[in-house]
């Protein structure tokens, strides 16, 4: 089998340790695994899973492990989830603090901060939606007795937002109605 390789879609000089990031993940081939949307109109309302439950107790709990991380507007849908994600000023390169726990075990404080080898840069957006999939899939993997099945769609979807001309007011409430505009 030919091996197959995936286009680099991040800006390749662009610091992903800082900054506010509009981020999108989406389930593998788009199922619908966090719950379901219970109304309609204005009173529509994500009803998680116990799946959907595992997501947001990790989403929640990012910030326990990447200290540089301050959480936004996230709203979590039946296939996919959006999120707002702030990585803190002042932490980058040698100064992006993590915490050495399982969702961010990569890395901790001390550790020489740079490039893993074929891999995001410790402490970017990168490293953060990765050590997020992989927490997630491992826990839902466990709870279902699916050992090794993918939860996620490879990659995610980000927009840097920029905060000085209210971009982040406008896609916070974009996050908000999405179950309002539920198909």
């Amino acid at each position: 089998m030919a091996l197959q390789f995936r286009k680099h879609i991040r800006l390749p000089d662009h610091d992903y340790t800082q900054g506010a990031y509009f981020v999108t993940l989406c389930t593998a081939s788009r199922a619908h695994m966090f719950g379901k949307i219970a109304g309609t109109g204005p009173a529509a309302r994500m009803e998680l899973n116990d799946t959907g439950d595992i997501i947001e107790e990790c989403w929640r709990a990012v910030p326990d492990h990447f200290l540089h991380v301050h959480l936004d507007q996230m709203q979590i849908m039946p296939d996919h989830l959006h999120g707002i994600l702030v990585l803190g000023p002042g932490y980058g390169n040698d100064n992006v603090r993590i915490r050495a726990t399982r969702l961010g075990a990569a890395t901790n404080a001390a550790d020489n901060i740079g490039h893993l080898r074929n891999g995001p840069r410790r402490g970017s957006l990168g490293a953060i939606i990765g050590a997020f999939k992989s927490e997630t899939t491992k826990r839902v993997n466990r709870m279902n007795s699916t050992m090794g099945q993918r939860l996620w769609q490879p990659n995610y979807h980000e927009r840097a937002i920029r905060v000085n001309r209210g971009e982040q007011g406008r896609i916070a409430h974009y996050i908000a109605q999405n179950p309002m505009n539920w198909r």
